[in-house]
């Protein structure tokens, strides 16, 4: 690991751990220390007219500590075992641990909601101590924009507190050999691809929170929930189409197709100028799995960390796809690129 990644690491537990933590815990002691001072019910949600939702009055801080505390806990797991460090005695060497853009501005994401999250908490259950109706507890709209600015505010200075890490993408393989082939030969190879464990667990996990807000919020009868039941449709969608790629490498060219059918992707033979087989990190390269734009200006496929085939086109663009076996899908493709 080199110092500029250790620096990196070290600053994202600070910026994106231990501070958001602890912003989280010296609320939620205000807020359990207000608790005595709250009716029952209490205001849980705020509308144009006041206070137009009412429920236990530890829901702010199961709030506070759900959704804040485990979007920190999210973040983290997210970003270090993305970048887990090589484990001791793999009998393969590992490519050089990295650091990655995503990674830091989840440092900053988590930081920014955790103030958000804590701040909001505090200014709920402060609006209504000492009340007997919770109905008549003042409005927090006027609270709206430091809420933003907290937000922002937190989240910038987050992603300042952390140093950029230099991202190395392979630059080692060379143009594959073409395949050795008779005239009247012809070659296909096939594989499919699934998206690595972590990045099932990762979309799995957003999926499962974005549908229970929406079931809570619906519950409840607020009108949001229609909002996010439509986001949870088109996140399901996305993770549905991108889970599983089948990619084809023959005289043709290549293909890359999803299962579910779309999206689709086909580069012509005559439009490929080079192929070779290369290691990809999809977090510290691409800043995440799927269909990804990488720091270089490569477009890609990428599900996993590892094995790569990289196509460069005539016109200069470049494709990426992890694929167990590149080095023959990459000689599969020079050798129709020969023809």
């Amino acid at each position: 690991m080199t110092p500029e990644i250790r620096r990196a690491r070290t600053a994202f537990w600070w910026v994106g751990v231990i501070l958001p933590l602890v912003l989280i815990a010296l609320s939620s002691i205000v807020v359990i220390a207000w608790l005595p001072d709250v009716p029952d019910p209490a205001a849980i949600h705020w509308g144009p007219d006041g206070a137009d939702g009412f429920g236990p009055p530890w829901m702010p801080l199961a709030l506070l500590i759900g959704i804040g505390g485990g979007t920190v806990l999210l973040f983290a797991f997210i970003a270090l075992f993305s970048h887990r460090l090589p484990q001791r005695g793999a009998a393969a060497p590992v490519p050089q641990p990295q650091w990655s853009s995503t990674a830091r501005l989840l440092g900053a994401a988590s930081l920014g909601e955790a103030g958000l999250m804590s701040i909001l908490a505090i200014v709920s259950t402060a609006a209504q101590r000492g009340l007997d109706d919770a109905a008549d507890a003042a409005d927090i709209t006027p609270w709206v924009p430091v809420f933003l600015v907290v937000l922002a505010g937190l989240g910038v200075a987050g992603w300042f507190l952390q140093p950029s890490a230099p991202v190395s993408p392979d630059s080692s393989g060379e143009p594959t050999t073409p395949l050795p082939l008779a005239d009247h030969e012809r070659a296909v190879w096939m594989k499919t691809v699934t998206i690595a464990r972590i990045g099932q667990v990762v979309l799995g996990s957003a999926v499962f929170i974005v549908v229970a807000m929406s079931v809570l919020l619906l519950a409840q009868g607020i009108a949001a929930g229609w909002i996010i039941a439509a986001v949870a449709l088109v996140l399901v969608a996305l993770v549905i189409t991108g889970l599983s790629f089948r990619v084809r490498a023959s005289a043709a060219g290549l293909r890359v197709r999803s299962v579910a059918g779309w999206p689709r992707l086909e580069i012509a033979a005559d439009e490929i100028a080079g192929a070779r087989a290369v290691q990809v990190d999809p977090f510290a390269e691409f800043g995440g799995w799927g269909y990804r734009f990488g720091v270089d200006g490569r477009r890609g496929i990428v599900l996993r960390k590892g094995d790569a085939v990289e196509v460069t086109r005539t016109n200069g663009r470049v494709f990426v796809v992890t694929v167990d076996d590149a080095a023959t899908a990459a000689s599969v493709l020079a050798a129709a690129t020969q023809r």
